[in-house]
């Protein structure tokens, strides 16, 4: 399979899911999960629809079971964990809290388990850049 079809192949496969998303994960996850290679989707911009699951401060906010990271540009107003959403943002991987600064400043927004959790996150795809808007 060439690199052109490869990504084709990744870019139906994500308006597919647009499409067809369940609440349970973004599509994010489903595309990580697919076979897709996460360098495939690094740098394409992606829109999620999903529901929040947690908000940190303005900076970001997570979204779907497996609690895609979603950073924001603007924290939309009143945004509350179970409102959804569409995401559009620009796809990144890497190991987001890698600093051992991250983990204590993550504990100050939230509980021990979800900071441990987006701490040991690994090498997993995320949204940077994002515009959020809440879905009526």
């Amino acid at each position: 399979m060439t690199r052109r079809t490869l990504t084709l192949a990744a870019a139906g496969l994500a308006g597919s899911l647009l499409l067809t998303a369940c609440q349970d994960e973004t599509q994010l996850t489903q595309l990580d999960q697919s076979g897709v290679p996460t360098e495939e989707l690094v740098g394409e911009e992606i829109t999620l629809t999903n529901e929040v699951e947690e908000i940190f401060g303005e900076e970001f906010l997570t979204m779907g079971d497996e609690q895609t990271i979603v950073f924001v540009t603007e924290m939309p107003a009143d945004l509350r964990p179970g409102d959804s959403v569409e995401a559009t943002g620009t796809v990144e991987a890497g190991d987001v809290f890698s600093e051992p600064e991250d983990r204590d400043r993550l504990m100050l927004m939230t509980d021990e388990g979800t900071a441990n959790y987006l701490v040991n996150r690994d090498s997993e795809p995320y949204l940077t850049e994002a515009t959020v808007t809440v879905v009526e």
